[in-house]
């Protein structure tokens, strides 16, 4: 074999090995591509996905962004599953499932949601580092809670890492701060409207009493006035779902 004839060979495996590695793997593809469809679904019965369908993109691409990967490897793996259907109809297949599964669990409450908040009030953030919506819910004991909040948070917003930050607390740690973290969401900043929703179940036995925090948290900047948070917080809600427990 020849010189020229190696480096051929040595460049198209090197061609080789970076198609692979571009691919994400499949079981975070097939999470990434669940998260989508549940958004999709949100855009839809919101009546916004086709006033603004090009909109969806960027929340698509933060979707991919939250899981570590880039716009440009979930563009050449969905090409790959495109190129093999059979693959891509066993990924399918697995979404479907997850989301029968949701079904399931949803049928298998007990009793309706109990409303602990449920406020469709829009709040405007326009101030520093204290400006927020706080959170301060009684709980109801063990069983499911389902968190919801539909937060805007405008390209201007000069926060720093920008979060939802919600606690677990007990009523004898109160005064020492949190005793468990429940949620921790970091916020984009893209102008668009997006529903942040997290279920989170509490097992008999535990000793919380409240859910605390804040809707829109920030790390602590220099004190300096010119600074703003702009965000728009609306449509809060937490419930708690009954369970059973063996």
């Amino acid at each position: 074999m020849n010189v020229k004839t190696k480096t051929g060979n040595s460049l198209l495996l090197c061609l080789i090995l970076l198609s692979c590695n571009s691919r994400i793997p499949e079981e975070d593809f097939t999470d990434i591509l669940t998260d989508i469809y549940l958004s999709k679904a949100y855009f839809s019965s919101e009546g916004i996905i086709d006033a603004c369908r090009n909109d969806t993109v960027p929340y698509n691409r933060y979707i991919v962004e939250q899981y570590g990967y880039k716009w440009a490897q979930f563009d050449s793996t969905l090409s790959w599953y495109c190129a093999h259907p059979k693959r891509f109809q066993d990924l399918h297949d697995e979404i479907i499932a997850r989301f029968s599964e949701m079904e399931k669990q949803t049928s298998e409450e007990l009793d309706p949601p109990e409303e602990l908040w449920n406020s469709a009030l829009s709040h405007d953030i326009t101030g520093g580092i204290q400006d927020s919506v706080p959170v301060n819910v009684l709980l109801k004991g063990s069983g499911k809670y389902r968190i919801k909040a539909k937060i805007q948070l405008y390209p201007e917003d000069a926060s720093a890492n920008p979060r939802i930050a919600l606690y677990w607390w007990r009523t004898d740690t109160i005064a020492t701060g949190r005793s468990d973290t429940c949620l921790i969401w970091p916020l984009t900043k893209n102008g668009l409207p997006i529903e942040y929703s997290i279920e989170k179940q509490l097992l008999p036995g535990n000793e919380f009493t409240h859910l605390k925090g804040c809707w829109l948290k920030s790390s602590d900047q220099p004190i300096d006035t010119a600074w703003r948070k702009r965000a728009r917080i609306e449509n809060i809600s937490i419930y708690y779902i009954p369970q059973k427990f063996d």
